[in-house]
């Protein structure tokens, strides 16, 4: 990891960061300290904290290097809407890392890399790619990035706008890190009608969810482990069976990726299938947008080359920032 941080600003200010000792210091006297390595510009206490924990009980479990599949690359690649490899020579800026799948694929591209997440995910992060290099590793908030404006070739934000508290807040704030011909890469939940409806016309996740939201927040994990593991046996058992699958989707808030993700075998299915129920049914915010708001959005910020489709997570999007004209200002 680049323990030199070289393009790091001040979150508040935008100003270069001096080092004092075990913290990074502002022009104006704010201190931000270096905690295993890592600065952190945020609490320690905030709403991505049930994330963190996930990832840190889960470090690898989501890595291609550890699965030995290519679903995080192939994901990531139709998103970019190209080859990893054209990213070398890039400076690319990814805004919630969790414990790295994307990051260690963008650093094997040959990128060189600031990366960073809201959670204690980053602690995972450093354990798997932090002897990188090209990698500058912190815990920021997305709305008040500790990076320079338009400096970046790529911005890529995979699986974390829908989890922020304002999509299009955050939307804005990595779009003004981009550079005039540089690109912002994304998904966001799509909006359903059925997300919002109980069961039998929705899903079982909508009353879990509330379930789990209401506990403490230390309990959550355990109460979602426990109730995966009672519904898992009987999903696995009847996972070839469609009619029964789409009974049980009614009746319980497993995230089932049965046989749609091709893993491996049945530990590799229970591993990935707790993961996403726990950040399915924990994560304080939720929000969901259609393709067509999102491409709306996009152009209304001055993007060109705008792509928006349904995949994924529900919807991907890419676009361009153009290149500054003369009386050209941002999102105009």
């Amino acid at each position: 990891m680049d323990a030199t941080f070289p393009r790091l600003v001040d979150p508040v200010v935008g100003q270069p960061l001096s080092r004092d000792c075990e913290a990074l210091v502002s022009m104006q006297g704010r201190r931000y300290p270096i905690v295993a390595g890592i600065p952190r510009f945020v609490p320690e206490e905030n709403y991505a904290l049930a994330f963190g924990e996930q990832w840190v009980r889960f470090p690898r479990t989501q890595l291609d290097s550890a699965t030995g599949l290519t679903l995080s690359r192939d994901r990531l690649e139709r998103c970019l809407g190209h080859a990893l490899a054209e990213l070398s020579g890039q400076l690319v800026l990814e805004a919630g890392s969790g414990a790295g799948r994307f990051t260690e694929l963008l650093l094997q591209s040959g990128a060189t890399l600031d990366s960073f997440d809201y959670s204690g995910a980053v602690s995972a992060n450093a354990g798997n790619n932090g002897a990188h290099p090209k990698l500058s590793l912190v815990q920021a908030d997305v709305r008040q990035m500790p990076f320079p404006r338009e400096t970046y070739d790529l911005v890529v934000c995979l699986g974390v706008v829908q989890h922020t508290p304002d999509p299009e807040e955050t939307l804005r704030a990595l779009w003004s890190r981009v550079r005039p011909g540089g690109r912002l890469v994304f998904d966001h939940y799509r909006f359903k009608i059925r997300n919002y409806l109980p069961p039998p016309l929705g899903t079982a996740g909508i009353v879990y969810r509330r379930y789990f939201l209401g506990l403490p927040r230390e309990e959550r994990f355990d109460a979602v482990k426990r109730v995966v593991d009672r519904w898992f046996p009987l999903i696995w058992k009847y996972r070839e069976n469609y009619p029964i699958q789409f009974l049980l989707s009614r009746l319980n808030p497993v995230v089932n990726y049965y046989p749609h993700f091709g893993l491996k075998d049945r530990q590799m299915y229970y591993e990935w299938m707790l993961l996403d129920t726990h950040d399915a049914m924990t994560d304080v915010y939720k929000h969901r947008r259609t393709a067509r708001g999102i491409n709306r959005f996009l152009k209304a910020l001055g993007a060109e080359d705008v792509r928006v489709w349904h995949g994924g997570n529900g919807v991907e999007a890419s676009c361009r920032k153009p290149q500054k004209k003369r009386g050209w200002t941002e999102g105009r």
